[in-house]
């Protein structure tokens, strides 16, 4: 199929056709994160959110002449600025670590991570439970997308798709509610989480 009758079909909104440049293309972007960020969930995160970032802009599709180059550039930036918030989330989660009192009484704590526990609780329970589930097998179990989709039954895709529309959900109440990052919650998240 001609690349540029497939992108003026996906300007078109023809979900096949995006179909079809998801199939061509996904593998090659996948091994291109996966260099940038050395963690194979992050890369399949990052993949998705390219393909979003492609369809909510579908419609100037059509008058790109040199896609492959395009895609590469948006793919890029996607790593770099992700490597970016990683930094920062890292370096904000040192200084909250580096200040934070060391004499604090037990009971306290226990105050304090239920409190970030109940936030984050809050923001997944916005989650379907299916998406919860998933969530919860890729990030708290470590599961990787094959493996979560072996266990549950379903595509990779479907899993795919969950932790797109989690991210989405948990990237917003971050920024909204606690005002940090997205990084920086799964940061948290991951010293809180029994």
């Amino acid at each position: 199929m001609d690349q540029t009758d497939l992108l003026h079909r996906i300007s078109q909104n023809d979900e096949h056709a995006f179909s079809e440049l998801y199939r061509v293309y996904q593998p090659g972007l996948r091994d291109f994160f996966r260099r940038y960020v050395h963690a194979d969930t992050l890369a399949d995160d990052l993949c998705q959110e390219l393909f979003i970032k492609l369809w909510d802009n579908r419609r100037q599709l059509a008058g790109i002449r040199a896609f492959r180059p395009y895609l590469y550039v948006i793919a890029r930036n996607l790593a770099l600025n992700s490597l970016k918030r990683i930094a920062v989330s890292q370096r904000a989660m040192g200084e909250l670590l580096r200040h934070y009192p060391v004499q604090q009484e037990a009971t306290e704590q226990t105050v304090i991570d239920r409190e970030y526990r109940m936030l984050l609780n809050q923001a997944l329970a916005r989650l379907p439970r299916r998406s919860r589930e998933i969530f919860a097998l890729c990030r708290e179990q470590g599961k990787s997308y094959d493996e979560a989709a072996s266990a549950l039954g379903i595509s990779r895709n479907a899993i795919k798709n969950h932790m797109v529309s989690t991210l989405k959900v948990l990237r917003s109440f971050a920024e909204k509610q606690l005002g940090v990052t997205i990084g920086l919650v799964i940061g948290i998240m991951k010293f809180l989480l029994p």
